[in-house]
């Protein structure tokens, strides 16, 4: 296991691209000082983290950004695999409340027993454990259900990623400066009205504004596969002054 490292279990964002699997989506393995955080188990991802070559059984922390199957359609499957049918509880899962409670989660009841302990995210919440904290820094803008943006810090390393939302002037101020990786879903390469997406443009604001030592831009529709992610990456590497990759299935970073 890769210590420090950050892996792209898929990288397609939007109906089709997701739900006809042009691009994969199981979400992001992060191991953070090697702890092993799930996030966004989306369609497949229980196939793909065998196929990249880990384990459930490893996972640690399970996050959540929200509610929508692209995010988390595999959750149950990823739950049930890595706690061996419930029989070894998982440590931690960080979600937002409508993905474990009311009247329609997506967590199944019975699965509840999978989970030593179940944190809900809510804005500026700062959740500890063992040597790293996980933090959901401000809530976006996104139809249907809540959603934070969320940063993985520890002593001297710290991951952020902006997950899907429409943009306003508020995440311009929200997130930290200088991170190691800042992940955008960079869903249009250019806005698109009635969509809570990020579009290309404003990714840039952000990227200019908070100057990550990398940035990492993922979570793909069939206009911005169109548009070619790597030449927008290498663009807005030009515009911005940081680099700016281009996400792909399987891509794995170290920090």
């Amino acid at each position: 296991m890769l210590k420090n490292s950050l892996t792209f279990l898929g990288t397609g964002g939007g109906r089709v691209v997701v739900f006809r699997q042009i691009r994969h989506s199981g979400g992001m393995w992060l191991n953070l000082e090697g702890i092993n955080i799930l996030i966004d188990p989306g369609p497949g991802s229980l196939i793909r983290i065998f196929e990249r070559g880990f384990d459930t059984k490893d996972i640690d922390v399970i996050v959540v950004s929200h509610r929508h199957l692209d995010h988390c359609a595999d959750l149950n499957s990823v739950v049930e695999s890595a706690s061996e049918s419930t029989k070894n509880p998982k440590d931690l899962l960080v979600a937002p409340i409508d993905v474990v409670e009311g009247d329609d989660p997506i967590l199944l009841k019975y699965l509840k027993r999978a989970i030593k302990e179940y944190i809900p995210v809510e804005e500026n919440k700062e959740i500890a454990y063992k040597n790293i904290k996980i933090l959901s820094k401000m809530k976006h803008i996104h139809e249907g259900a809540q959603t934070y943006g969320l940063e993985f810090q520890s002593e001297d390393k710290k991951i952020v990623y902006v997950p899907c939302g429409r943009f306003y002037e508020g995440m311009l101020k929200g997130y930290s400066e200088g991170a190691d990786i800042m992940i955008f879903n960079t869903t249009f390469p250019r806005k698109v009205e009635g969509y809570y997406h990020l579009s290309v443009d404003d990714v840039e604001l952000m990227i200019k504004k908070y100057r990550p030592k990398l940035a990492v831009i993922t979570h793909f529709s069939i206009p911005m596969l169109k548009a070619d992610p790597e030449k927008i990456a290498a663009k807005m590497s030009r515009k911005t002054g940081v680099k700016v990759l281009s996400a792909f299935d399987g891509m794995r970073l170290q920090f």
